[in-house]
């Protein structure tokens, strides 16, 4: 930061050796070593697969963030930057399926200090494929956030369909399940 190099150590909890610069650069970002203590975890033997996908999600999650993950005990590494974010996300989710429109739909908004953005793509097949995050947490519960994003999109396309004279006024609405078949959806907020 600002032209330095500046390292920290931690072990137990505590400060193990203090913040000090130790160079200079024209580089910015951070590198993270972490190696278990035995004495705090049961399990010291980390899944390079599991910290990979996460590692991944991540990268897709934060636009443009570049994550390098190396396992020193095989040599395997992988690197991720998503230029695209969500985007790039849901195309992933998608890329083995046949989509109904060639790019994903982007929408991304501010409201006092929350950032939302959702990235939705339709394809042929019959399930729905939803994931939701805040602040880069899977809520795989799922929360107001969710259920708001599924209510807006039904009736959204309902009024659509009214307006275009998809849906005649003697029809019934399109179910929440009919607006989401087929649909991949990335749904991101990050909040204070």
């Amino acid at each position: 930061r600002d032209g330095k190099i500046c390292e920290i150590g931690f072990e137990r909890g505590r400060t193990a050796s203090p913040l000090s610069v130790i160079g200079a650069t024209e580089v910015t970002g951070t590198k993270v070593w972490f190696k278990p203590d035995p004495e705090i975890f049961e399990e010291t033997v980390f899944s390079f697969d599991t910290l990979k996908q996460r590692l991944r999600e991540l990268a897709f999650l934060n636009r443009g963030l570049f994550i390098s993950l190396s396992d020193e005990r095989t040599g395997e590494t992988k690197e991720y930057k998503f230029d695209g974010g969500i985007i790039s996300f849901v195309e992933h989710l998608n890329k083995s399926k046949d989509v109904l429109h060639p790019q994903p739909i982007y929408i991304n908004g501010v409201k006092d200090t929350t950032v939302v953005e959702v990235a939705i793509q339709y394809n042929d097949s019959y399930l729905e494929n939803m994931f939701a995050f805040v602040n880069n947490i899977n809520t795989q519960e799922g929360g107001t956030h969710l259920s708001g994003f599924k209510s807006a999109l039904t009736r959204a396309i309902n009024d659509y369909s009214r307006k275009m004279n998809l849906l005649k006024d003697a029809d019934d609405n399109l179910s929440g399940d009919d607006t989401r078949e087929g649909l991949t959806a990335v749904i991101s907020l990050k909040i204070q």
